[in-house]
């Protein structure tokens, strides 16, 4: 827009100039007119008489005429130009403007000599042009502010929580699934509730247990939810975590692990009651996410345990200050509402649409 503008700023300088110019030429087509009466010329009585010429005689006149008065038009013009110091491309600021150069005054001087009309029609037509781009302009803009929030963010931002392969896109975990998980296990970092994210996947790369040999957990959850309620993506979900020992009903296979960020086990003397607890921030998160999965795989409640269940009375994973009930609670209300309100429910089938989610 900003070039259009200074084409046409320009250009109507040199309107400017190519209208005095027109009337340069036109005093001077009457003197003409005048001297060649005075002078008895047999065309110019034969022309005022209002008798025809030959068209031969014709032909010579029109075209005596034209080269005179564009020899006369280019001459003024260049005149024109070079007082006032106009040169086209010093106006365009296509070459330096210290000062008016000859061929730039010589060019531009013929610009004008060719008359108004010309630079009337181009004028007019970046005008068009410049309107064309307005219009374009806002009708993106108006598609855009009249676009749902569905269609200009990300799948699940309706309800918090968006995803895009977790951490590892690019590879599915330990496998991708055969079946979809039917599982979601509660898990704790057993860190420190001031951990980061990255904190926990560099303690996932360092431990190495299988019977076997040495295996990496990393990835190990599916998703991790700091004690400030942030939620990171860590395994994909159409991927094998490796955040459960085999069982007879649960194993890594059919399940996804959500890590809350904290030991909820050992008691602290920084809260009141002695004991460490997630923070409400992590309740709300991990509530939404498990309605999220719920719906998304078909999750029963009671298929919503605690990694303690799966490892009978060998671990406290997520330990016993842990509010399982309440989050499963908290959830089951959320899918509740959920399905009360039509843009969340279509945004959550935009969101089952996207990849790394299904087998």
């Amino acid at each position: 827009m900003t070039e259009i503008d200074l084409y046409i700023s320009v250009l109507l300088k040199f309107l400017a100039a190519s209208i005095l110019l027109e009337r340069i030429l036109e005093f001077f087509d009457k003197i003409f007119t005048l001297i060649g009466i005075g002078a008895g010329r047999k065309t110019q009585l034969l022309r005022l008489a209002d008798i025809r010429l030959d068209e031969e005689q014709e032909s010579k006149r029109v075209l005596k005429k034209m080269i005179i008065m564009q020899t006369i038009g280019i001459i003024a013009g260049i005149g024109i130009c070079y007082v006032s110091g106009l040169g086209i491309l010093k106006e365009l600021k296509l070459i330096g403007s210290a000062g008016v150069r000859w061929w730039d005054v010589v060019l531009s001087g013929i610009l004008i000599s060719g008359g108004s009309e010309p630079i009337h029609q181009l004028i007019n037509f970046l005008k068009g042009h410049k309107d064309q781009l307005s219009q374009r302009a806002l009708e993106i803009r108006q598609k855009a502010f009249t676009q749902t929030s569905d269609q200009r963010r990300l799948p699940g931002h309706s309800i918090g929580i968006v995803y895009q392969g977790g951490l590892y896109p690019d590879r599915p975990g330990h496998g991708l699934r055969k079946i979809n998980p039917k599982f979601i296990v509660i898990h704790h970092s057993g860190t420190s509730p001031g951990a980061s994210f990255e904190d926990v996947v560099k303690k996932e790369k360092q431990e190495r247990t299988n019977v076997r040999g040495s295996y990496t957990l990393d990835p190990s959850f599916h998703s991790v939810i700091t004690f400030d309620g942030e939620y990171h993506h860590y395994c994909r979900w159409d991927s094998v975590g490796w955040h459960v020992a085999k069982g007879p009903r649960v194993s890594n296979v059919n399940s996804l692990g959500l890590c809350f960020v904290g030991n909820f086990q050992i008691r602290s003397s920084n809260n009141p009651n002695g004991k460490n607890r997630p923070s409400e921030e992590q309740i709300e998160t991990g509530a939404k996410l498990i309605a999220l999965w719920r719906i998304l795989y078909d999750i029963e409640e009671q298929n919503i345990v605690p990694h303690s269940a799966v490892r009978r009375g060998r671990i406290v994973c997520p330990g016993e200050n842990f509010p399982l009930e309440r989050l499963i609670a908290k959830s089951t209300q959320l899918i509740r509402d959920w399905k009360k309100n039509p843009e969340i429910m279509a945004d959550i089938e935009r969101f089952k649409k996207q990849r790394f989610i299904y087998v």
